[in-house]
């Protein structure tokens, strides 16, 4: 049997024994992460079976590992083998390149991954969105096993648009050794989506080591701090920690309304320009709240200039396009307004969210903030 390092292979070694002979030790196979063995042998049957389910469920996470292992018909023999693997580097395959791949991206490549990035759409599947990826391709989620290997070298991270996909790229990737394999969603679309795959004949063992909600506990609501989150859990399984995943624990919320952001870099900027910026006419764009799945959260900040121009951002997409707008309608008749984004499952499905949400946003001049600033009022 051909042996293909590019899909990742380990070397088993005997080296130690009890009560089996002597001639046991140094042998050495060469077994796929599948569990195949594919040179060498290790000289016994049930051996080789143990090894075999030890690389088949990648219970060594595609590391070193020692293990001892014992035989079922006599207990009292045992044999402890070395599980040198051989893989290629380690890869970060993010399915789905919406507001979470992009930061997603970034965080993988500091980490030292190479980075994949699948989508159907050209819109969000082109380099110019993913710049430092290694690879960004467009093509069916059916496809995805045509186009990419998956193997224990590979940490895949399921965050399509819309559940249908999800459970697609689940149902074909867990069958396959990886080092990691997680999935985004609320705890009724998992609970969903487990249900339809068990009903499939999906083992139910294999779907348990999936992780979904995918990523750690932190309290993530923007697209960055999910980033984090699933990072954070991608780097628990690699080195060993404590911290709980979503998965495995069901947090204490404490009660807010709406989803809050910490303020960006450029968010600041945008209320420096406000208070100091040219003389142009203009109008802030807040968020104020939000329900569902949005791009930004409430405290997120756009300024938009009657010649066109914009400084910051909401979430981009049609959205962002919508308040544009309306902000120019709130430059020329010097009133502020509330005005409501709702993003429809189609219209998220388009923007690369994970499902619809709504925003409310104050748009207002920004002589009311250059007014009340020094020292007038905000109001005539």
């Amino acid at each position: 049997m051909e042996i293909n390092l590019q899909q990742g292979i380990a070397v088993v070694t005997v080296i130690g024994k009890e009560n089996l002979p002597g001639s046991l030790l140094g042998r050495k196979g060469i077994f796929k992460y599948t569990g195949e063995g594919t040179k060498g042998d290790l000289g016994l049957p049930w051996l080789e079976e143990q090894v075999a389910e030890i690389l088949q469920n990648n219970q060594s996470n595609g590391m070193f590992k020692l293990a001892t292992l014992s035989n079922p018909a006599k207990p009292e023999q045992s044999a402890t083998v070395m599980i040198d693997p051989y893989l290629p580097p380690h890869e970060l395959i993010i399915l789905g390149g919406g507001h979470i791949a992009v930061p997603l991206v970034t965080i993988g490549k500091i980490l030292g991954y190479q980075v994949t990035v699948v989508d159907d759409r050209h819109d969000f599947a082109h380099k110019e969105r993913f710049p430092e990826a290694d690879r960004v391709i467009c093509c069916d989620f059916s496809d995805i096993e045509k186009r990419l290997a998956f193997g224990p070298g590979s940490s895949v991270v399921i965050i399509t648009r819309g559940h249908q996909h999800d459970q697609e790229c689940l149902r074909r990737l867990i069958k396959y050794p990886l080092a990691y394999l997680g999935m985004i969603g609320s705890r009724r679309k998992i609970n969903i989506v487990r249900q339809q795959l068990l009903e499939e004949g999906i083992d139910a063992e294999k779907l348990e080591q999936v992780h979904m909600p995918v990523g750690l506990d932190v309290g993530a609501q923007t697209p960055g701090e999910v980033a984090v989150s699933i990072a954070a859990e991608l780097l628990r399984e690699c080195r060993g920690g404590s911290a709980h995943s979503l998965k495995d624990h069901s947090p204490k919320r404490v009660a807010v309304v709406g989803d809050v952001e910490m303020l960006s870099a450029v968010d600041r900027e945008v209320l420096q320009k406000t208070l100091t910026g040219d003389e142009t006419p203009a109008a802030v764009a807040t968020i104020v709240k939000t329900r569902g799945s949005t791009p930004r959260k409430a405290g997120a900040r756009m300024l938009v200039y009657a010649d066109g121009r914009i400084l910051g951002t909401i979430g981009g997409g049609c959205g962002e396009s919508e308040v544009r707008l309306a902000a120019l309608g709130v430059i020329d008749e010097n009133l502020p307004r509330i005005y409501q984004v709702s993003l429809s499952a189609d219209t998220a499905a388009v923007e690369g969210m994970v499902c619809g949400g709504a925003m409310e946003v104050y748009i207002e001049p920004v002589e009311a903030y250059k007014k009340v600033f020094y020292g007038g009022e905000s109001n005539d």
